[in-house]
């Protein structure tokens, strides 16, 4: 028989040397926890040694069934209860790092379903819960979720960029057809004009679609403000300094289908992206979220700032617009919800986005 010792920081490790050099078959003849190290007989630690043997004749098509490994007998060695002890401390480090398989509270459950079924994904409705859990105690009355699933809702996005404070001469806007570009102009130019005293002008280039320069000029002249119209490049520095004596220049561009890249290309031969400016992103809240992440993806080579969310008087959920925030690390400066100019557009924070996801959340059951 061959025999041989084998020395590891812990039983398992020692076990598996023994397994590598001598297989399932090796016979093990004692262990016990060694010192060993150390300087001038100091400083040693504590290691478990394992003598094991090995029949050289035993073949592997005669090996018998495994055997199971016999543990240490700790009444014959004090030195193996502490072997025990770690093994048990190893299995119990394991039980903690494993997943909880704890079922949701009935009202927990309720939070999550109206979560989701608004159209928060999985890993977003996950976290939640998971930091209410963390932090709180059992939440039983509707009051108390609502107002919880909020304020966790809101340290979840509180690192992203929301509202905004013109500090830039000229503002533009992009995003697809339909989104409603040249009415959030109008409001952003409305506000400024009526609420703030400040002069303002315009520069369109959308240039294709029917009547859009003459909607802006009817927004102009209610504003008694002047606008330019830029085919290509020259227009473009050419409006700009035809509009140098006011205080802020709105840049409408055109909506079309930006799905193709050759349309973002067009807006990078007519506007000067060079110059210090507020670049938006304008997304319609009725849009689905894969269509979103499209849109911001193909936009995502120009210096775009926050996004501009619209018509939330005609959806009744904020949730995919937050799966784009959180997802791409977006912030949000405004939200429009109608068609008055310059009165439906308000500046957004955090917690106002979160607590628009909890609008519709009810719980008849509770008191």
């Amino acid at each position: 028989m061959k025999i041989k010792k084998f020395h590891g920081a812990s039983m398992p490790e020692a076990m598996a040397k023994v397994r590598s050099d001598f297989g399932a078959d090796a016979l093990i003849l004692s262990s016990k926890v060694i010192k060993h190290g150390g300087f001038l007989g100091l400083f040693k630690k504590e290691m478990t040694e394992v003598v094991a043997g090995m029949d050289p004749d035993v073949h592997v098509e005669r090996k018998k069934p495994q055997r199971p490994v016999p543990l240490p007998n700790a009444e014959n060695n004090g030195g193996q209860q502490k072997i025990l002890d770690e093994l048990s401390h190893v299995k119990a480090l394991l039980q903690k790092d494993a997943p909880e398989s704890r079922p949701l509270s009935p009202k927990m459950d309720q939070l999550a379903r109206y979560l989701t079924s608004r159209g928060l994904k999985e890993e977003h409705v996950q976290k939640l819960l998971s930091s209410i859990d963390e932090k709180y105690e059992p939440l039983s009355r509707k009051e108390e979720i609502k107002k919880t699933a909020v304020e966790e809702l809101t340290v979840m996005m509180e690192e992203l960029p929301f509202g905004h404070v013109f500090q830039k001469r000229y503002v533009h806007l992009f995003g697809p057809t339909g989104v409603g570009k040249t009415t959030t102009l109008a409001k952003l130019a409305g506000d400024a004009v009526l609420n703030k005293g400040w002069t303002v002008g315009f520069i369109t280039t959308d240039t294709y679609r029917i009547g859009a320069v003459e909607q802006l000029k009817t927004y102009a002249g209610i504003l008694q403000a002047p606008v330019e119209v830029a085919y290509n490049m020259d227009d473009y520095r050419k409006a700009k300094e035809n509009l140098k004596g006011v205080d802020l220049v709105f840049i409408d561009t055109a909506g079309r289908n930006y799905r193709n890249h050759t349309f973002i290309k067009d807006l990078q031969e007519i506007i000067d992206f060079e110059e210090e400016a507020d670049h938006f992103l304008v997304l319609s809240l009725t849009s689905k979220y894969v269509d979103m992440q499209t849109i911001y993806e193909n936009f995502s080579s120009l210096p775009l700032g926050k996004i501009i969310f619209t018509k939330e008087d005609e959806t009744s959920t904020m949730a995919d617009a937050v799966n784009l925030m959180l997802e791409k690390r977006l912030g949000a400066a405004y939200i429009t919800n109608g068609q008055d100019v310059p009165d439906d557009i308000q500046t957004v924070s955090a917690g106002n986005i979160a607590s628009r996801l909890m609008k519709g959340y009810t719980d008849e059951g509770s008191s």
